[in-house]
């Protein structure tokens, strides 16, 4: 059975990656504080592919794929302006256009309630009470947290590509023994090909804030919104009809500019290793990103009152 996992896989030293020390500017961040090495093969691939002309060599490539990172962590420590990254991304065959995953995303035969998300994402991952709300909530990780906040967190890391060599625990979960049944795992995996997004509430209707393939936005009313502005999550099809899994509800609507363009340069980045990486795989693969994006956003929004938004 092949073995599910991150399309481009895991640092082999995330393990023992101090990321408070790597990036203080970001000291919630996880694997995105580290340098990822691109790669040189894909490069010379997508170039046959596409029919561009491969203008780097080996050492020429490694050059730029070092000042990439480099520029890429400018760019979140507030040093760099964004558009500094695109002559780069241009010489490095990894944009700028958007791409999107156009294979359907299938149908759920199962509903799977958030606790046992969580209860995966814990058995796979022992310490997810610990890593989870600084990977997902960022700066609201050091406040008190109501439980439900602490279930959703690790719901959402049950998607996360987190056990080495890059696998969610979703994914080890269906293989160890004893197997979950059969419309469990199949469920489970419809939930994984879901694209998290950010979602504008209007009624039981849901309308996404960033760019998604339309084959994975919810067909008619989504079962259970939450009566909020916005929410962030997968929104799964099911035979029910579209519900939503690994949601966190928002009390206001993040910029959508300012999140996409977050979102597009950690698409940028995975691009290094594999080129055919799409929007939708980065909401997937980076999920992490979008969520405690969104939050410390909300966080600066309610940092000066004594409100908070859970």
């Amino acid at each position: 059975m092949k073995t599910v996992r991150s399309i481009v896989g895991k640092s082999p030293v995330a393990s023992t990656a101090s990321p408070h020390t790597i990036a203080p500017m970001d000291p919630y961040a996880g694997d995105e504080a580290m340098v990822w090495v691109g790669s040189h093969k894909d490069y010379l691939r997508h170039a046959e592919r596409t029919g561009a002309k491969p203008e780097l060599d080996v050492e020429a490539y490694a050059f730029l794929d070092l000042e990439f990172e480099r520029v890429y962590r400018a760019i979140l420590d507030g040093q760099a302006d964004w558009s500094s990254i695109d002559p780069l991304a241009e010489a490095l065959l990894i944009g700028p256009d958007l791409t999107h995953d156009r294979r359907p995303p299938g149908e759920a035969l199962a509903t799977i309630p958030d606790q046992q998300l969580a209860d995966i994402a814990e058995n796979q991952i022992p310490g997810v009470g610990l890593v989870g709300p600084d990977r997902i909530l960022g700066p609201w990780a050091d406040e008190p947290l109501p439980a439900w906040l602490r279930i959703q967190v690790g719901a959402i890391m049950a998607f996360v590509p987190e056990i080495d060599p890059g696998v969610p625990s979703w994914a080890r979960a269906i293989k160890r023994k004893p197997r979950p049944p059969t419309e469990v795992r199949q469920t489970l995996r419809v939930m994984a090909r879901a694209a998290p997004n950010i979602w504008i509430v209007e009624g039981d209707e849901l309308v996404p804030l960033l760019p998604l393939e339309k084959r994975f936005l919810p067909r008619g009313p989504v079962i259970d919104v939450p009566n909020v502005p916005a929410v962030i999550g997968r929104v799964v099809h099911g035979q029910q009809g579209p519900f939503l899994v690994a949601s966190i509800p928002l009390l206001r609507v993040p910029p959508a500019e300012v999140i996409e363009r977050r979102m597009r340069l950690e698409w940028l980045r995975l691009r290094r290793r594999e080129r055919r990486l799409t929007w939708e795989d980065v909401l997937r693969e980076r999920s992490e990103v979008l969520y405690r994006s969104c939050c410390e956003w909300l966080w600066l929004q309610f940092a000066e009152t004594d409100t908070r938004p859970w």
